[in-house]
């Protein structure tokens, strides 16, 4: 994109679940007009996210569009190459890959594939993208994939497709740092960002890249209202949903930042209860790290500090089902600094 956009990008979330497909395009459109730079789709067991990108893409002229998250169990790292440079070829070069391990209970539960070695396949189908990228037909032998003697049957638009990830603990932001463009962390708290962004530089540094070549792009709910109390409550049923599991990523990340006990009761909460359970062990304190409540002043306030922050663009999630909802909110919430 050649044009100056703002920092803020808008995260689609769960849109099947709230409003129709025709509003959704509305709302995109809304987004692109106020300058924002970016939307992203989630996918898990609904729609095919690699199909509402590119209806996204059809429908928008200026906009990046970001699949957050593709797991990288469920298609070869062939398919998603070829087809994030075909809708980049598309699209004028307007497609994100974003890439995850997601979990256990999505690749086992929906897919029936095993679960096994989660990270070193996050890593191998990264250098495999950029290999077919760059149209190179060169043996690649890891520990996973074995691949040669093709290349891509097209010339992409881009030689190098943006990949962003949702990368979590320690060594996934290593891999993030070394290998991709982008780091997307989605229910995390705040606190994670520092540190994290000092583990991406590090990795970066080993792998001789530069310090700042990661873009760092969390998502984080956005809920407008007068009851602080309520909007929690709606945070809280993602956070105990994510956090309940065993093994639970997020939960573990959150505990390395201060949260050890607030996650411990969620987990044994969901132990014994499911996520009802969890949903009333969730503390105010956690749902409130992960999400931006309150006045449209006081949410417009916090945006601005995360992006003091070091938050390079701030990915908002907001319940609301039309473009009329939308307007008041993805317009009063760009800080007075970012205003043309």
């Amino acid at each position: 994109m050649s044009e100056q956009r703002l920092p803020l990008g808008l995260n689609l979330g769960l849109w099947d679940r709230m409003t129709s497909w025709e509003d959704t395009v509305d709302i995109v459109r809304l987004a692109e007009e106020l300058g924002y730079s970016s939307v992203s789709i989630p996918e898990s067991f609904g729609r095919d996210g690699f199909t509402l990108c590119d209806r996204l893409l059809a429908a928008t002229e200026s906009i990046q569009v970001c699949l957050a998250l593709a797991n990288v169990f469920s298609r070869s790292p062939a398919v998603l190459a070829q087809t994030a440079a075909t809708l980049d070829e598309l699209s004028g070069g307007r497609f994100v890959l974003g890439l995850g391990s997601s979990t256990p209970n999505l690749v086992e539960g929906w897919h029936g594939l095993k679960y096994s070695r989660p990270l070193q396949r996050t890593r191998e189908t990264i250098e495999i993208c950029h290999r077919i990228w760059a149209r190179d037909p060169s043996p690649y032998a890891g520990e996973i994939f074995k691949v040669s003697g093709v290349k891509l049957g097209f010339t992409p638009l881009r030689e190098h497709i943006p990949i962003w990830h949702g990368a979590l603990l320690e060594n996934s932001l290593r891999l993030c740092g070394e290998k991709a463009d982008g780091w997307i962390p989605t229910l995390v708290p705040v606190a994670a960002i520092e540190p994290g962004r000092e583990v991406l530089a590090q990795a970066a540094a080993s792998a001789g890249r530069p310090l700042n070549c990661v873009t760092v792009v969390p998502t984080m709910q956005l809920l407008v209202g007068e009851d602080p109390q309520q909007l929690l409550q709606m945070i809280k049923f993602g956070v105990a949903v994510y956090y309940g599991p065993p093994n639970s990523p997020y939960a573990k990340a959150a505990a390395k930042l201060g949260y050890a006990d607030d996650v411990q009761a969620i987990c044994d909460a969901y132990a014994e209860g499911g996520s009802a359970a969890a949903i009333a062990a969730t503390s105010n304190a956690l749902a409130g790290s992960v999400g931006i409540v309150g006045s449209i002043d006081e949410c417009r306030s916090r945006v601005s500090d995360l992006l003091d922050t070091g938050i390079d663009r701030l990915l908002l999630s907001l319940p609301a089902a039309t473009r009329r909802d939308c307007e008041p909110i993805l317009e009063g919430i760009i800080p007075a600094s970012l205003r043309s």
